[in-house]
């Protein structure tokens, strides 16, 4: 067997393993989950975008960074980007790939520019067709956000280390520690499981 055979063949068990564990834990799927705010920001391309617009259809990940973060902000981007390999080899059809949202917690600092060169360091591609968007805004319309999904707005760098997982169509949304394994991610995502 080839090493490139072995690596597929070990992702493909990995998954599968994932999603029945993830099929096991019903309790990790919260009894309410956020709310997210109509406000509009902007991606790394600086284009506006409703923020609860993103969030309506599409299994998405939630995660908050800022591009001057030396501590978990690089494990979880790592980590991201893992999952976004992940997603293009299983082909999904759009409506069910999920949506990775990086949402800027320093909105002084974070500009459309920084966030691309942030992306370009760690080798991620970001855009509609990645399915990956790294977002900013104004101060305001950040923090309504930041409290939706219960994010200190204090200081960047006491941020937490957790991803959101959310299916919203089936109103199903769970926290998980940034070094989750994409296969797991990819597991929740992709659960089948009727609105709460």
């Amino acid at each position: 067997m080839t090493p490139k055979a072995a690596a597929t063949l070990v992702s493909a068990t990995i998954f599968t393993l994932a999603q029945v564990w993830a099929s096991q834990a019903q309790d990790w799927w919260l009894k309410t989950g956020p709310v997210p705010p109509h406000v509009e920001l902007v991606d790394q391309d600086n284009k506006p975008r409703r923020f609860d617009e993103l969030i309506r259809d599409r299994p998405v990940v939630v995660s908050f960074f800022f591009t001057g973060c030396q501590t978990v902000c690089p494990t979880q981007t790592a980590q991201l980007s893992l999952l976004q390999e992940n997603v293009a080899r299983q082909q999904l059809p759009l409506i069910a790939r999920p949506l990775l949202l990086s949402i800027s917690l320093d909105p002084y600092g974070d500009t459309p520019q920084s966030i691309r060169e942030y992306a370009a360091r760690f080798g991620v591609e970001l855009g509609d067709e990645q399915n990956w968007l790294m977002l900013t805004g104004s101060f305001e319309d950040l923090r309504q956000v930041w409290r939706s999904f219960e994010q200190d707005a204090g200081n960047p760098v006491d941020h937490s280390a957790l991803f959101w997982v959310g299916q919203p169509a089936n109103k199903r949304w769970t926290r998980t520690d940034v070094t989750a394994s994409p296969a797991t991610l990819l597991a929740l995502l992709t659960e089948k499981g009727d609105a709460q």
